[in-house]
């Protein structure tokens, strides 16, 4: 009689399978993206204080909460802050494997969460669709270490100078923030420096900046 039990998996296979749904459910809802983000760079902090961040009402702000805490990725803790519990984000990633290979983390999800309060990564969304944002932040991590010029990201994605050059500035300041709460840049060392009047553009900000 045939063996018909199933093959082993590899140990992680579970694992991997719930980062990437983890991933995928964050891309496809910016305003959680956002949420998940802003609580992951000022971690611990509570929810009232994302909320005031990101301007997201009190509602959404423990329905976000909540379901970050049924996917995995963050969790109450037992600290208070002016009465209030302190929430802790853990980061997330995973690989997309198509045509080649895209490591997903906070970054990413970050930039995502953020096509809904930025013009130009609005506008580059609106032109060229969601899909083509993961290709630019690698190409903006690429400009930050020095691989490449924003006319040279302009031309990977096959976009205009000038939207190239206005998407890399977009995501810069987002990768300048997160990049430290990123493992899929760890030991990525950058070449050109984000100045600080970019940064205080950017989306998010730590509490005490």
């Amino acid at each position: 009689m045939p063996d018909a039990s199933s093959p082993a998996r590899p140990p992680d296979a579970g694992q991997t399978a719930r980062r990437f749904f983890v991933v995928q459910e964050l891309l496809g809802s910016p305003d959680l993206a956002r949420f998940y983000t802003d609580l992951l760079v000022n971690s611990p902090t509570t929810v009232s204080a994302v909320r005031e961040h990101q301007s997201f009402s009190k509602s959404t702000a423990y329905k976000y909460a909540n379901t970050l805490a049924e996917l995995g990725v963050a969790e109450e803790l037992d600290e208070y802050e002016d009465g209030s519990a302190r929430w802790r984000a853990l980061p997330v990633s995973g690989n997309w494997t198509d045509e080649t290979t895209i490591e997903l983390g906070p970054v990413i999800i970050a930039v995502y969460g953020a096509t809904g309060v930025d013009e130009d990564l609005e506008l580059f969304v609106d032109r060229h669709g969601r899909a083509a944002l993961a290709p630019a932040v690698t190409a903006t991590v690429e400009y930050l270490e020095g691989k490449t010029t924003r006319r040279g990201v302009a031309d990977a994605l096959g976009v205009p100078a000038v939207e190239g050059i206005a998407v890399t500035q977009a995501i810069e300041r987002i990768v300048a923030v997160v990049k430290p709460y990123d493992p899929t840049l760890d030991g990525t060392s950058f070449e050109v420096a984000v100045h600080d009047r970019a940064i205080e553009r950017a989306p998010y900000r730590h509490a005490d900046d």
